[in-house]
Order: C-alpha cells, then sequence, then structure tokens
C-alpha cells in the first residue's frame, strides 16, 4: 500500500511539472502590430491664458482590430511668443490641481475590445501657413475584452488648421503608429493549475480506494 501510494505520489509530481510546462505557451505574450489614421475633431476650452483642455474624438476607416474610433482628453499649454507647445494627458504636468487626468481610447462602435492610454508630446503652430503640427507618443497601460492586460508604446503625428476664431473646433488628421502586448492574466494561469491538481487528487483518491477494496 505504501508502494503504491509514493508510486501516485511520484507520479501527480511528473504530472503537475508537465502541466507547468505545457502551460507556458499560454501565458506567453501576443505582439499586435498597430498603424490607423484617424479624422479627428479637436476642442479647446481656455483654462488659462495659455492653458488649455483638450477634447479630440475621431474615427478611422483603415484600423485594425475594429479599433475605428479614438477619443482623448488632454492638457496643452503653448507659448504664443514662438507658437510652441506642449501636451500631456497628466495636468499635474502644468501644475493643475483639481482637474481630471486625461486619456487616450481606442475602440470599435459595439464592440467590448478597447484600448486605454495616456499620451503626451509637443507641436509647434506655423501662424503664417495657419497650420499646427504636433507628435508625441501613446503609452499604452490596458483595456478590454482581448486587449485587458495590454501595454505598449505608439508614436503619433497630428496635423490641422489654426483658425483664429474662438470656440472653433478644428478639423486634422491624427496618425499612430507601433505595437502593443497582452499576456493572460495570472488567476488565469492559477484556475489552470487548480484544475490540474485537482485532477491529479481525483486520481490518486480513486486508485487509493481500488487498492483498499482489493
Amino acid at each position: 500500500m505504501i508502494h503504491l501510494q509514493n508510486f501516485w505520489l511520484v507520479s501527480a509530481a511528473l504530472m503537475l511539472t508537465t502541466f507547468g510546462v505545457r502551460t507556458n505557451p499560454a501565458i506567453a505574450q501576443t505582439t499586435y502590430p498597430f498603424s490607423a489614421n484617424y479624422d479627428i475633431l479637436a476642442t479647446a476650452k481656455d483654462l488659462t491664458p495659455n492653458l488649455e483642455q483638450i477634447f479630440v474624438p475621431g474615427s478611422s476607416t483603415d484600423a485594425p482590430y475594429g479599433l475605428l474610433q479614438t477619443n482623448s482628453l488632454s492638457y496643452s499649454q503653448t507659448n504664443f511668443a514662438t507658437g510652441f507647445y506642449s501636451f500631456n494627458t497628466e495636468p499635474t504636468a502644468f501644475d493643475l490641481q483639481g482637474f481630471p487626468s486625461g486619456y487616450i481610447t481606442f475602440e470599435g462602435s459595439g464592440s467590448s475590445d478597447k484600448l486605454f492610454g495616456s499620451a503626451s508630446g509637443t507641436g509647434l503652430i506655423d501662424f503664417e501657413t495657419l497650420t499646427v503640427k504636433s507628435s508625441g507618443t501613446v503609452n499604452i497601460i490596458g483595456g478590454e475584452g482581448i486587449f485587458r492586460s495590454a501595454t505598449g508604446t505608439l508614436a503619433f503625428s497630428e496635423i490641422q488648421p489654426l483658425s483664429l476664431q474662438v470656440g472653433v473646433a478644428l478639423k486634422g488628421q491624427f496618425s499612430v503608429n507601433g505595437s502593443f502586448q497582452t499576456v493572460p492574466e495570472s488567476k488565469t494561469v492559477t484556475a489552470l493549475i487548480g484544475v490540474g491538481v485537482m485532477g491529479v487528487y481525483l486520481l490518486m483518491r480513486r486508485h487509493c480506494q481500488r487498492a483498499t477494496s482489493v
């Protein structure tokens, strides 16, 4: 009886080891290349003479994974003497207190798959051609659906005409390029291991009961 139990303990250890090896491919990260162009409509809200809160919705016809819509909230500080400005989704980057944290999202209409990120960058206002150009980085910090654990970095550029009229929404183009990764959540892997352990336990119990009845 003792030898039989030892046999099954060794077998159980081997099974768990094999199970652990087999779960390695399941927890490997998946990389998603991401390149898209969005038509945007930027609206600014003045906070101080040189600080603004910027809202930018947009739509795309070529974004992959069905992420055809983007939306963002950011904060911008402009030096009107030079036309140079910087922007960030985090208001404290400009010593703004009590304002909501900004964001950038990518999602599809009616889809549960979404990407969440933060963004920062710089731009320049050309007062001669009345255009605004900017570039920066989007840091992917999560998501929903199949992108729940997404992380990554995307580069972006943006161009739009400048209007001298206050409160006018500005149409423009927003292009993003890069990649992000997803990794299965640890609780999923833990659950799979738990199933394996339970299976080994049931096998051991069944064979012990058979040995006792003999």
